[in-house]
């Protein structure tokens, strides 16, 4: 295989006429050739019978649907793509990727295809030879629980080392995300306050205000556990709490992930409520009588000396009030006898918001004007921006094209991840909640003490 600092020299993209394709890849590709990222050969595969400039015209359409297109960076994007038609079944079909490749040594083999057909497409390239010295990128889920994650790994490293291979989990690779760690680290006063003696709660809220929108299919073999919480809640978790490490670089990034999801203690029965949507059954895709969760509320613990204890709570749904990601941690509120509130002040915060938009703030109390020693809630922001300009996708695609897989998912990570929720995946009553709603009225028995802080 290449060595790290070893770029590939082709991308291979499998999937290049689906869904994902359309909606996230093309864009990233554009900006990565904008950006001077991506100057090498395109080989797109699928299993439909078309042209070239048939895949041109989709790229194109999707660009500009985007919003993004770039006539002169989309013109030298088209000149490097390449088509080929395969049969996932028939690997002697694989062998037209390696005609396409021409001289190119390393490639990228991007997978955006359902994960049943991951080990399919990884025997089929090591039959054509595809394997040496390339580099294998997944798309979630990967697994469906811990054994067949397990599972899914080792058949892999058949023919891909571990190092080769980058499972792709976007919500790792979005700037507001990444800045949990550089917060924590570049400011001491913030870092030192983050272990049980200072902290009560811990709050993460990823709400959608839309459904399925056309996943139900997949979605209704899923859920929201298998779908948001197993991978990306999860890995906001170990963001947010992990130990700093010693070292540069992603060794010690993705080691401490792992170590943290760890120490994750695994969810039972009492600490899940699921919900579903009223209506979501007449998606279509939907199996009737389905008992698939939409909403999820979880209480979560981390068993750690920093933060044995503090409860963890995450709430995830469609057809929620609002469309946002939000993490929140509440310090403990201490009450002084200087202070002369009727009660003890609000306790302080600092808010995290992931989603669309990029907010870091802290709440905090002073003083109102008077001669009481009485104060009133302010929040100061840090930080507010737009939606990053960097999409998670070109960060993703651009990280794996040079070999650099900090802002990928190893395989402790996901195999940690899959331990804390195999217990509670599909299991448990399903209330019926409004959309619109925050989720089913029962969900109150996992909430905070006062209640969610809801995004807005």
């Amino acid at each position: 295989m290449p060595s790290p600092r070893t770029r590939s020299d082709a991308l291979v993209f499998f999937g290049s006429t689906g869904d994902l394709a359309f909606k996230q890849v093309f864009p990233a590709l554009q900006a990565l050739v904008r950006r001077g990222r991506l100057d090498l050969p395109i080989v797109a595969v699928g299993r439909k019978d078309l042209e070239v400039d048939d895949l041109r015209a989709r790229a194109k359409e999707s660009i500009e649907k985007s919003g993004t297109f770039d006539a002169p960076a989309f013109a030298r994007l088209a000149a490097l793509i390449r088509y080929v038609k395969v049969d996932y079944d028939d690997a002697s079909t694989f062998v037209q990727i390696r005609e396409a490749l021409g001289s190119a040594k390393h490639p990228l083999h991007y997978v955006a295809l359902p994960p049943e057909v991951f080990e399919q497409v990884a025997t089929n390239l090591a039959k054509a030879g595809l394997n040496e010295g390339a580099r294998l990128s997944l798309e979630k889920p990967f697994g469906n629980d811990q054994a067949s994650a397990r599972a899914l790994s080792e058949s892999l490293h058949r023919y891909f080392p571990e190092e080769a291979i980058f499972r792709i989990d976007h919500y790792i690779a979005k700037e507001s995300v990444e800045n949990l760690i550089y917060f924590r680290a570049a400011n001491p006063l913030i870092e030192a306050s983050l272990q049980r003696e200072y902290v009560e709660t811990v709050e993460i809220t990823m709400a959608e205000a839309f459904g399925v929108k056309g996943r139900a299919r997949f979605y209704d073999a899923v859920g929201a556990v298998r779908d948001v919480v197993q991978n990306h809640l999860l890995e906001v978790v170990a963001c947010l709490t992990m130990e700093l490490p010693s070292e540069k670089g992603y060794v010690g990034l993705r080691a401490e992930r792992g170590r943290l999801l760890a120490k994750v203690r695994v969810l039972s029965a009492g600490d899940v409520v699921r919900g579903q949507a009223r209506g979501y059954q007449n998606d279509d895709g939907v199996a009737n009588g389905s008992t698939t969760e939409t909403f999820a509320a979880l209480r979560v613990f981390v068993d750690s000396p920093r933060w044995q204890g503090v409860p963890f709570f995450i709430r995830t749904g469609k057809s929620l009030p609002v469309t946002a990601t939000e993490a929140r941690i509440r310090w403990k509120r201490r009450d002084r006898p200087v202070l002369q509130d009727e009660s003890a002040p609000e306790p302080n915060y600092v808010r995290f918001r992931l989603g669309p938009d990029d907010v870091i703030a802290i709440g905090a109390n002073v003083k109102r004007d008077g001669e009481r020693m009485v104060g009133e809630r302010k929040e100061l922001v840090l930080r507010r921006s737009v939606p990053e300009e960097t999409k998670p996708y070109e960060r993703l695609i651009g990280d794996a094209l040079d070999g650099d897989p900090t802002m990928f998912a190893d395989r402790v990570a996901v195999e940690e991840s899959w331990r804390v929720v195999d217990p509670v995946v599909g299991k448990g009553q399903v209330f019926t909640y409004e959309p619109g709603s925050w989720g089913p009225v029962e969900a109150s028995r996992i909430q905070p003490e006062g209640g969610w802080a809801n995004p807005t």
